[in-house]
C-alpha cells in the first residue's frame, strides 16, 4: 500500500465527534459521514458530555481526530466552552458549524490553524465533506511524516552507536564509556528542563563526544603509563578532529559545538579554545561532567574505579575551576539523591 493509499484509508478510520444540540442536524451529519465511508462517529448534544468523551478518549490513548462543533447551544457548558477546552488542552482538529458568523477570536483561531474551518448554517454537506477530508488528510499526513522521521532518527542513532563502538574497539579503556556519558548527559539535561529534541541532541553528543579519537594513534590510546607532552598535545586534538569529521552531517549541526568544547574548563584553562564560564556551550559543560564522572567510576588500565561518593566529591572540589558549579550540584542530586548538602565553594 502506498503512502497516499495508507493516508486515505486512515482518513476513513478517523475518530470523529459531532457536538450539536440540534438532533436533526446531528442525524444529517452522521448520515452524510457514514455514506462517505467514515466508520468511527460519536454524537452528543451536550457540552458537558462532549468534554467527558474527549477526556475519556485521551486517557485511554484513543483520542478523537476531529470535532465538528456547533458554538450555539445552551447549558452550563456551551459550544464556546467546548471550543476553549479543546484549543487549550487537546491536539484535535476542529471544524465549527454554527448559525452565527465567526467572532474575532474565532477568526484569529482560523488564521493560526487552531480551527481548521468555520462553516455557517445551513451548511452545504458536499463542502463540509471536502473540508473534513482535507483537514483529516493534512493531520494524518503530518502524523505519518513524524512517524517516518522518528523511525529514521532511531536508525540514525543506532548507526552512531555502532560508530562509537568501532572507536571503543580501538581503546580498551573506554568500553561502554560513550553510552554512559550519553546517559548521564541526558539525565542532567532533563533535570535542567531540556526539551525532548534537546535531550536527544545531548544524547547523540554524548555518544560521539570522543569520536575524534579515531584520528589519534591507537598506541597512545592504549598506553598504560604517563603521556609525554607531545603525546598529550596529540590526544588534545580529538575534539577538533571530531568537529571536522562530523561537520558535513546536517543531523549533527546542533551538537558539534558541544563535542568540540567538552574539554574546555570553567576557568578558561581547557582546550581547544580556552573558553571561560558561560562562554562554554551549555551542552559542552554537561558533557564535561558526565565524561569525567564516568572516567572516574570506570575501570581503566591506570586506575581502579572510584566509588560514586568519592567521584562526586572530586567533581565538587573542581567546581568553579574545571566544572560549572551549578551543574555539579544538579549532578550530585541525580547520583546521590536530593538530600545532599550544598558545598562551600559556591
Amino acid at each position: 500500500m502506498t503512502d497516499k493509499e495508507l493516508i486515505a484509508k486512515s482518513v476513513r478510520e478517523a475518530r470523529i465527534l459531532i457536538v450539536d444540540d440540534d438532533s436533526e442536524m446531528t442525524a444529517l451529519l452522521e448520515h452524510h459521514l457514514s455514506s462517505s465511508g467514515y466508520e468511527n462517529i460519536t454524537v452528543t448534544h451536550s457540552g458537558t458530555e462532549a468534554i467527558e468523551f474527549i477526556s475519556e478518549r485521551k486517557n485511554k490513548r484513543n483520542p478523537f481526530d476531529l470535532v465538528i462543533l456547533d458554538l450555539c447551544f445552551p447549558g452550563n457548558i456551551t459550544g464556546e466552552d467546548v471550543y476553549n477546552y479543546i484549543s487549550k488542552n487537546e491536539d484535535i482538529s476542529i471544524i465549527i458549524v454554527s448559525a452565527l458568523s465567526a467572532k474575532e477570536d474565532i477568526r484569529d483561531a482560523l488564521r493560526s490553524k487552531v480551527v481548521d474551518e468555520y462553516l455557517v448554517k445551513p451548511v452545504d454537506f458536499d463542502i463540509l465533506r471536502l473540508v473534513i477530508e482535507r483537514s483529516l488528510s493534512h493531520r494524518l499526513f503530518i502524523s505519518h511524516l513524524q512517524a517516518s522521521r522518528n523511525r529514521n532518527q532511531k536508525m540514525f542513532l543506532n548507526i552512531l552507536q555502532v560508530m562509537a563502538k568501532v572507536l571503543e574497539a580501538k581503546d580498551s579503556n573506554t568500553r561502554s564509556h560513550s553510552e554512559n556519558v550519553a546517559k548521564y548527559a541526558r539525565q542532567i539535561a532533563k533535570k535542567i528542563g531540556y526539551t525532548d529534541q534537546e535531550m536527544e541532541a545531548i544524547q547523540i553528543a554524548g555518544i560521539l563526544h570522543d569520536f575524534g579519537k579515531i584520528g589519534v594513534d591507537e598506541a597512545l590510546l592504549r598506553k598504560p603509563g604517563s603521556l609525554t607532552r607531545d603525546e598529550y598535545e596529540n590526544i588534545k586534538q580529538h575534539p577538533l578532529i571530531a568537529s571536522i569529521i562530523l561537520e558535513p552531517l546536517d543531523e549533527l549541526k546542533l551538537v558539534i559545538k558541544d563535542i568540540r568544547h567538552h574539554h574546555e574548563r570553567y576557568d578558561g584553562s581547557g582546550y581547544p579554545d580556552g573558553l571561560v564560564g558561560g562562554d562554554i556551550p551549555l551542552g559542552a559543560r554537561i558533557l564535561s561532567i558526565a565524561d569525567s564522572y564516568d572516567a572516574m567510576t570506570s575501570r581503566r588500565s591506570y586506575h581502579e574505579p572510584l566509588a560514586a561518593q568519592i567521584a562526586i566529591e572530586e567533581l565538587k572540589r573542581c567546581a568553579g575551576s574545571q566544572f560549572d558549579p551549578e551543574l555539579v550540584i544538579i549532578f550530585e542530586e541525580i547520583i546521590m539523591g536530593p538530600q545532599t548538602k550544598i558545598f562551600d565553594t559556591l
